[in-house]
């Protein structure tokens, strides 16, 4: 089920907060849903609660900092990513999704309102000019899922496109990238993509845009003039995994290296909540250890073996260096997978370089990759 249609048909209705009625793309967007009833309310409090589930939208305005750090793990190298909340929960039902433990409300929440948002970015890149501000919108919520729908992407992409050393990336599982084609002036704007094998993709990612679909939107993005990224992450070692990484590495080979801004890779993690929540899957039946981020991963050699493996691929299959970093990951597994920690890699020290004048980080967790002193 990876078409946008079959997607939109999941909703069954929508409640819009008063505080968004005036915004013109409202009337807009519940046009192109307009075979779903409307309720508008004061507050989200006003939602019954036979209808606080996943086939509720609910449509509102940002409340509080939408604006935020990646949520980096104590002990682990962070690559200082910025985080915005536009699409909030998704209905793709990956297995292993970490929002299936922290995220309550349980509504798909659209803040509708972009305006504050992109100033903050705005005046981050102005305090940091010479240092690379990279900025997605994929942390709580599939970034192009119900774009087509509410186009609230296009908003960033045209005021963030005349900054340099704004990057902007859209992550996603699906294949939407249509109604972004056209926009004349994209900036350093990344359409990224998260990919695992066929294989993985049916048994796992739930509704998500197969393989294939997903490899062919970045063709067409990359044809019409944007960046592209893909996250390997998380990284499973079931089956013959080798070969089944190798085969999706190897699809990529129509991709120019030059129109990729870079590539992540993580394997597979999860805490106590989440596992919980995840049931029965064949990939907890291989060894895992607790870390000092609470999150469980397989054994440190484990870990470092693989990412080794999959960028002797990603080596072979282009030649130049691209960007290639590790998420959430021990300074020891740095140094067992590059021999070195980020900053002291020339084409990730400008990603891992520490914007000035963004939200503090939480106590408990990394902040960068040159703040060497912070891990153990």
């Amino acid at each position: 089920m990876s078409s946008l249609n079959s997607y939109i048909d999941h909703f069954k209705k929508i409640y819009v907060a008063g505080e968004v009625r005036h915004l013109r793309r409202l009337e807009t967007a519940l046009e192109r849903l307009r075979h779903l009833p409307v309720i508008y309310v004061d507050d989200k409090s006003e939602i019954p609660g036979e209808d606080m589930n996943s086939h509720t939208l609910f449509i509102s305005g940002s409340k509080g900092e939408t604006v935020g750090h990646c949520p980096a793990s104590r002990g682990h190298l962070c690559c200082n990513y910025i985080t915005v909340d536009l699409y909030l929960g998704c209905i793709i039902n990956c297995s292993y999704c970490i929002m299936k433990s922290y995220l309550n409300f349980a509504p798909i929440t659209i803040y509708l309102d972009t305006e504050v948002a992109i100033k903050r970015i705005i005046e981050i890149a102005e305090n940091n000019k010479g240092r690379t501000i990279r900025v997605g919108t994929g942390e709580v919520g599939d970034s192009l899922l119900l774009d087509p729908v509410f186009r609230l992407s296009e908003d960033f992409i045209r005021a963030l496109s005349p900054f340099a050393n704004i990057f902007l990336e859209l992550k996603t599982k699906t294949h939407f990238v249509d109604h972004l084609l056209d926009l004349e002036n994209k900036g350093n704007t990344v359409i990224s993509f998260s990919l695992n094998p066929e294989k993985l993709i049916s048994r796992y990612e739930g509704i998500a845009s197969t393989l294939a679909e997903r490899v062919q939107a970045a063709r067409k993005i990359v044809e019409h003039g944007y960046l592209v990224s893909f996250h390997f992450d998380p990284l499973f070692l079931t089956g013959d995994w080798q070969n089944q990484y190798a085969q999706t590495i190897s699809s990529l080979k129509d991709i120019p290296q030059d129109r990729i801004a870079w590539i992540s890779l993580g394997t597979m993690r999860y805490t106590k909540e989440l596992k919980q929540k995840m049931g029965s899957q064949d990939f907890l039946l291989e060894e895992f250890i607790p870390c000092r981020d609470g999150k469980y991963r397989y054994l440190q050699k484990t870990r470092s073996g693989v990412y080794r493996y999959i960028l002797k691929h990603i080596r072979k299959r282009w030649r130049s260096p691209i960007p290639v970093y590790l998420c959430m990951e021990s300074q020891a597994v740095w140094r067992n997978v590059f021999g070195r920690l980020p900053h002291e890699i020339a084409e990730l020290s400008a990603i891992f370089k520490e914007a000035q004048g963004c939200l503090p980080y939480p106590a408990s967790t990394s902040t960068c990759g040159a703040d060497v002193k912070r891990f153990e």
